[in-house]
């Protein structure tokens, strides 16, 4: 894996065909659904499942009231499909901008600006992932970004009482000195893990299981190589993008004794920066 050349992947398809935005056959469309909200069990989170293909992305369930939901991809054709819940008034727009910051040249960090202004991002993840997050009225969508389609979700009625999941450890996106950076409380551990943005950008986590022996030197000397770093090992999870202010919980693996945190979103300051190159990683223990 080259750590120099690495991109964003999450929304490089999309980009490149930004007005091709699909609903899916037989959605819920946010002027009709919502009109009979389901609701979750007393005092446990809603669970909504996802399942996509080259057609559509089935939502078990396309109306519920707000509060903590729980989302599992349970089905995915192509090994490069990714779910997202996303939020925007005007996804055309948000998109376009977001294919601006993608090309990384001039204008790229203000077209990321823009785009972070446009949509926020609830979470996401691939076939397996499990995740919580709280959602308050209004209109979501499920967005694969492999095949361009989506599904709208609409959020309506009172408030569910769940409490989302306690995590057994927390990686938090910050900033300082104007700089983006990632820190735990402690070694990673549990089957749930926490991933909160409280920077002022939009981020993913990518978590690679790294040797033990693997230093700080060691990954910056690889994130100036264009060769793949030896010290890199099979396995790691990944939690998808994420906007300001929103917090998750991840149902996870960790089971591997060292992890090297990491994004490599577009910068909103420096035009064709990814975070990563800019310090936004951290080596960290799991125990």
């Amino acid at each position: 894996m080259n750590l120099k050349g690495r991109a964003p992947t999450l929304f490089v398809a999309l980009a490149l065909t930004a007005t091709g935005l699909v609903i899916a056959p037989g959605a819920a469309t946010a002027t009709t659904a919502g009109l009979h909200a389901r609701p979750g069990a007393p005092g446990k989170p809603k669970i909504v499942r996802i399942k996509t293909n080259d057609h559509r992305v089935k939502v078990s369930d396309t109306r519920f009231r707000p509060g903590v939901t729980e989302f599992r991809i349970t089905k995915a054709k192509h090994r490069g499909s990714a779910v997202v819940i996303l939020e925007s008034d005007n996804l055309s727009k948000a998109f376009k901008k977001l294919g601006v910051a993608l090309s990384g040249g001039q204008g790229s960090a203000d077209a990321m600006a823009a785009f972070d202004r446009l949509v926020t991002i609830y979470g996401g993840g691939n076939r397996g992932s499990r995740w919580q997050v709280k959602l308050s009225s209004g209109t979501y969508y499920a967005f694969d970004i492999k095949t361009n389609k989506l599904t709208p979700i609409k959020v309506k009625g009172d408030r569910r009482g769940a409490r989302m999941q306690h995590p057994d450890s927390t990686v938090v996106a910050y900033q300082k000195n104007g700089l983006n950076q990632f820190r735990t409380d402690g070694p990673l551990q549990g089957d749930w893990v926490g991933f909160e943005n409280k920077s002022h950008e939009i981020h993913f986590l990518e978590a690679d299981h790294v040797a033990k022996s693997t230093t700080a030197k060691d990954v910056r000397q690889g994130l100036k190589s264009n060769k793949d770093p030896k010290w890199i090992r099979p396995g790691g999870f990944f939690f998808d993008v994420q906007s300001p202010g929103i917090k998750t919980v991840h149902y996870t693996d960790v089971s591997y004794s060292r992890y090297l945190l990491i994004c490599f979103m577009p910068s909103e300051m420096q035009d064709g920066v990814p975070h990563a190159m800019m310090g936004m990683w951290k080596l960290v223990n799991a125990v």
